[in-house]
């Protein structure tokens, strides 16, 4: 372990999202080694709470080159062990104050979502793209959280900046001393979705499916957990659809595991993933999963279809009918449990630790075979 303690977290903000519960849990895990984790954030709105143990510098200058500079002061201060920086726009940042701060400071940036060049964006996209392709060269790790992830970065980056590529899935098992009781199954089938409210989750597809599936099945009902601008669109959608009587959306949930706990079945109708954290989650709680085959993350948990039913994207019949099979199928809740361990935090946190230069690899199989002794 290294004698300097500190590392420096960056991200935008911990509104609630993927990447920010991932930042979140790592940084827990990083005070329980000892460590001293502080974020750096853009603004103070947080749907997620930190151990009290953990600072957190909220941005006092507006825009990119403020922010750049305030972090290279930071750097400058407090000369922590390293950084470790969640989305590419915090990446860029982090880059460009590593790089004014002479390289002094480890600097670890993680891509949790695809970054493919061939999806048509606009100018603004284009440029963070260029930045991303360029400033990467300058970091000394940079983590996909799935296979998929990796190599599409591989596709994007150029020079030795791929070799710094390292896949390190998103710590999102749920532990049994976490988990809520579960519920009696099948008194009222409930079919459980989460995630922001935007077009990349495919809630529209889900709820045009659902209502196929309401005809089959028809005390089930489908609860959407999450926030996000598509709100008015997709409550529109279930009133045209006459679903007001079977389908929900009661916001954000800061502890979601109160519905993991009386589901009977947990859907991932995304279009674009770049892990699928809920889908881990869903696991842990012995839930059947039903996912789309959506770049890239469900095919890697699910195992191609071993761990879960997976349907093509956009596929409203075949989402439907994946669904009320899984509904009146058997569950072998101790093998969906025991693939979501290979999720748990333990394990993940200790391969950040290696990237941030606090653990060797030697170290972590040492700390394996004494816990075996």
């Amino acid at each position: 372990m290294s004698s300097r303690r500190e590392v420096i977290f960056h991200i935008p903000n911990l509104k609630g999202g993927g990447a920010e519960r991932v930042a979140v849990e790592i940084a827990k895990h990083f005070v329980s080694k000892g460590l001293t984790p502080v974020f750096f954030v853009h603004n103070d709105h947080a749907a997620y709470e930190l151990p009290r143990e953990i600072e957190v510098i909220v941005a006092r200058k507006p825009g990119h080159i403020g922010r750049t500079l305030e972090l290279f002061a930071i750097l400058r201060r407090r000369s922590p062990v390293a950084v470790l920086s969640f989305l590419p726009y915090a990446n860029i940042i982090s880059i460009l104050a590593g790089i004014l701060n002479r390289n002094r400071v480890r600097v670890v940036v993680s891509e949790h979502l695809a970054v493919s060049p061939s999806v048509t964006i606009g100018w603004k996209e284009k440029l963070k793209l260029a930045l991303v392709r360029s400033l990467y060269q300058a970091s000394h790790s940079i983590i996909a959280v799935s296979t998929g992830v990796s190599h599409d970065l591989r596709s994007l980056l150029k020079g030795r900046a791929p070799e710094r590529i390292v896949v390190i899935y998103n710590p999102c098992y749920v532990p049994e001393s976490a988990r809520t009781t579960r519920s009696e199954r099948n008194v009222r089938p409930k079919v459980l979705a989460a995630g922001r409210l935007t077009d990349q989750k495919g809630f529209d597809t889900l709820i045009r499916a659902f209502a196929v599936v309401r005809r089959n099945v028809t005390d089930a009902t489908l609860v959407i957990s999450g926030e996000g601008p598509q709100r008015e669109v997709l409550e529109s959608l279930v009133r045209e659809l006459h679903l007001s009587d079977s389908v929900s959306l009661p916001g954000f949930a800061r502890d979601i595991n109160t519905h993991y706990g009386s589901a009977n079945l947990f859907v991932c109708s995304s279009r674009l993933e770049g892990f699928g954290n809920v889908i881990v989650e869903a696991l842990s709680f012995g839930l059947p999963v039903v996912s789309t085959r959506c770049p890239h993350g469900p095919e890697e948990i699910l195992q191609d279809g071993r761990f879960g039913r997976l349907v093509a994207v956009d596929d409203e019949s075949g989402l439907a009918q994946a669904i009320i099979e899984s509904l009146s199928s058997p569950v072998d809740e101790q093998a969906l449990i025991a693939r979501a361990k290979d999720f748990s935090l333990e394990t993940i946190g200790d391969r950040y630790l290696e990237q941030v230069g606090l653990l060797s690899r030697f170290d972590r199989i040492d700390q394996t075979h004494e816990a075996v002794a």
